[in-house]
């Protein structure tokens, strides 16, 4: 089973911070239409893992200008704009499921899970609006940016197997992104030393295209009830994933069937099997810690403290999966 967050050490120290967070995001659909604050409960009835959240308290302890209010207004500025693009994720993707939990487009419908997911865009916009460096409103917006283009990219991509340098472009935008603004934001914020912004920022960028790639590999050898998303969706949906990409290196003549869209469910089945005995999903599993030890090497120049300590367990929680 997942370790819960309880049992995770490197939340600990932000815990307060971390439940404060909890409350207001259950508070965000007051004032709001009926239906916004029903699907809002939904949404964060269970929160998750809160990693992002995490990372910006724990860069924001690396300066002396700590804020707790001015993060915390950060912290759920980023966690709204991530749980947006998920609902608006969910729309394309027609996806039925998220955290074992059904998305608000299953919930709902397709036109009430757009108009939520802009809503909650709206609300991470005015809490960016009023943080007091123009810098982090301008990681914000260009974090949202770079969220659009990835996902633009995604659906409007030619139907053939991407390229492994076209794989990494997308996540870099649609994952990675994110991490970094999170790092780098909550950093900024606290006023901490450029170098260690920086050190912060390439951390968040390896992390985040580590836990992708992470997520890849699951989708096509994790468990459901542990993954939280149904194994083998990126294949039924023809979204191919480096894994696929690895393993059509060494089987040419899966490539086509990778990308192809409303597949049967038994041809997926058949998909998961040719995947796995391949040296695809172990290749990935490679890259993917590999991107893991270019996360750590990059806190090197930070400070020694707990902060620091609690930064690189989540680097090795995020690949513990694919260990």
């Amino acid at each position: 089973m997942q370790a819960t967050r309880g049992e995770l050490s490197f939340y600990s120290i932000v815990e307060p911070e971390l439940r404060e967070l909890e409350r207001r995001l259950k508070d965000v659909g007051r004032g709001g239409h009926p239906t916004f604050q029903e699907a809002v409960t939904h949404l964060f009835s269970s929160s998750g893992k809160l990693l992002r959240p995490t990372l910006v308290f724990l860069a924001a302890r690396f300066g002396p200008g700590h804020d707790r209010q001015v993060i915390l207004n950060l912290a759920e500025s980023l966690e709204l704009v991530h749980t947006a693009s998920l609902v608006h994720d969910d729309i394309v993707d027609r996806a039925d499921l998220r955290r074992n939990v059904p998305t608000v487009n299953a919930t709902w419908s397709d036109d009430v899970a757009l108009i939520i997911g802009d809503y909650l865009f709206a609300k991470a916009y005015a809490l960016a609006a009023v943080l007091p460096k123009p810098e982090v409103i301008a990681i914000v917006a260009q974090t949202v940016f770079a969220l659009c283009d990835g996902e633009l990219e995604e659906v409007i991509a030619d139907a053939g197997l991407p390229s492994e340098r076209e794989y990494f472009e997308r996540i870099e935008l649609k994952t990675a992104s994110l991490y970094a603004a999170c790092c780098q934001g909550g950093a900024i914020l606290a006023d901490a030393d450029p170098e260690h912004v920086a050190a912060l920022g390439a951390f968040g960028t390896s992390l985040g295209l580590a836990f992708q790639i992470t997520d890849d590999v699951l989708d096509l050898v994790g468990h459901e009830d542990e993954f939280g998303k149904t194994v083998g969706r990126d294949l039924a949906e023809g979204m191919a994933t480096l894994p696929m990409i690895y393993a059509a290196e060494e089987r040419p003549e899966l490539a086509p069937r990778f990308v192809a869209t409303q597949k049967a469910a038994d041809e997926v089945r058949e998909l998961l099997r040719a995947v796995r005995a391949t040296d695809g999903v172990e290749r990935a599993r490679k890259r993917a810690l590999a991107l893991h030890d270019d996360a750590t090497r990059a806190l090197d120049g930070l400070p020694a403290r707990v902060e620091r300590e609690a930064l690189l367990e989540i680097a090795d929680f995020v690949v513990s999966r694919v260990r």
